[in-house]
C-alpha cells in the first residue's frame, strides 16, 4: 500500500512538473509576442515623428521667405547713411546698347533670364519657389496638379520652361514610380541647380524650346507658366509668342497638351509689366479652329483662378 502511495506522490510530481514546464513556455512565448508588438509600436511612432517632421520641414521652407527681417522695422542707422551694397552695381552686369542691339532674340532671351539670378546661393536656387515663378510651394504644387490631372502615370512628358525640372519631383510622389519626363529650358544657372538636386535620374537640358526635336517626342507637353512673363526681348504680340509655343508643343506630342497662361481678366491691382497676359477666348478660338473636332478635344479651365487659366488639347489620331 506503501510503495502505492509513493508511486502515485511520483505521477503527481511528474504532471506537476510538466505543467510548470508548459506554463513557462506560454509564458515566454507571450513574452516574445509582448515585445513583438512593442517594437511594432516603436517603428510605427518613428515613422510618423518621421512623416511629421518632413512635413514641418516642406512647411517651413514654404514660410521661410515671409519671415520678416527684424532690421525692416527699424529706422536707418544715421542720418541719410543706406546701405551700400544694395547700391554697388557691378559694370559686368550693364550690357551697352549697342551690345543688346547686336544680339539674338535667343541670346536676349538667355540674358534676360539669367541677370537676375543670384549665382552665390545655390540652395536658394534648389530650393525657392519664387526663383521658378511661383509664390509658394503649395502654389507651385497646386499648378501642377491642375496641369496634369489627365496625364496618365505611363505616359511620358515634354515639360517646356521646366525650370529646375521640379515637375518630375510631382510626378515622381503622385505616380509612387520613376516618371518619363524630360525638361527643357534656357536658364542653365536653373537647369544645374535642377541636375543636382534631382540627380541622377532626371533628364534636362539647357536648350531653346524652339530647338527641340522630334527625336524628343513625347504623350504630353506641358507649359505651366513658362509663357506668363516676356524673355524673349522682341516685338511680338503676347498672343502670338502662346500660338507658336502651342504649335511647336502640339508637333511634339501624341497624347495631347496642357498649358497654364495669364489671362487678361488678371485684377489690375496685380498685374506686373513684365507679365505675358492672353486673352482667354482668343486662345481658345486660335486652339478650335486649328486643332478643334467634333470630339471636343479644346477645353479652356478658368475656374481655379481670376488670374490664369488652362488651356488642354488631345492630340487626334
Amino acid at each position: 500500500m506503501l510503495s502505492k502511495i509513493k508511486k502515485l506522490f511520483m505521477k503527481n510530481e511528474k504532471t506537476q512538473t510538466l505543467e510548470e514546464a508548459n506554463g513557462q513556455v506560454i509564458r515566454e512565448e507571450l513574452e516574445a509576442l509582448e515585445k513583438e508588438e512593442a517594437m511594432k509600436e516603436e517603428s510605427a511612432r518613428l515613422w510618423k515623428e518621421q512623416v511629421q517632421a518632413r512635413e514641418d520641414a516642406e512647411l517651413a521652407a514654404e514660410e521661410i521667405d515671409t519671415v520678416p527681417d527684424p532690421l525692416d522695422d527699424q529706422d536707418t542707422i544715421g542720418d541719410g547713411i543706406e546701405d551700400q551694397d544694395d547700391d554697388i552695381i557691378d559694370d559686368d552686369d550693364i550690357i551697352s546698347e549697342e551690345d543688346w542691339n547686336a544680339m539674338t532674340d535667343e541670346e536676349k532671351a538667355e540674358y534676360e533670364q539669367t541677370s537676375n539670378v543670384d549665382e552665390e546661393d545655390p540652395e536658394y536656387l534648389k530650393t525657392s519657389p519664387e526663383v521658378v515663378g511661383f509664390d509658394n510651394r503649395r502654389q507651385q504644387m497646386d499648378m501642377y496638379d491642375v496641369a496634369c490631372e489627365d496625364i496618365g502615370p505611363k505616359e511620358s512628358v515634354l515639360d517646356f520652361g521646366c525650370g529646375r525640372g521640379d515637375l518630375y519631383d510631382f510626378l515622381y510622389r503622385r505616380n509612387g514610380d520613376e516618371p518619363k519626363y524630360k525638361g527643357i529650358d534656357i536658364n542653365e544657372h536653373l537647369i544645374n541647380a535642377g541636375v543636382e538636386k534631382y540627380a541622377p535620374n532626371i533628364n534636362i537640358e539647357c536648350k531653346n524650346w524652339n530647338e527641340i526635336k522630334d527625336t524628343d517626342k513625347s504623350n504630353w507637353c506641358v507649359n505651366i507658366g513658362s509663357l506668363c512673363a516676356r524673355y524673349d526681348g522682341t516685338d511680338k504680340e503676347d498672343s502670338d509668342i502662346v500660338k507658336e509655343t502651342m504649335d511647336k508643343m502640339m508637333s511634339l506630342c501624341t497624347s495631347g497638351c496642357s498649358l497654364i497662361l495669364f489671362s487678361s481678366y488678371m485684377p489690375d491691382e496685380v498685374k506686373e509689366d513684365e507679365f505675358l497676359v492672353t486673352d482667354p477666348t482668343d486662345i481658345f478660338d486660335y486652339a478650335m479652329k486649328k486643332y478643334g473636332r467634333d470630339s471636343g478635344n479644346v477645353a479652356l479651365d478658368h475656374t481655379f483662378s481670376d488670374s490664369a487659366y488652362k488651356i488642354t488639347i488631345l492630340k487626334q489620331q
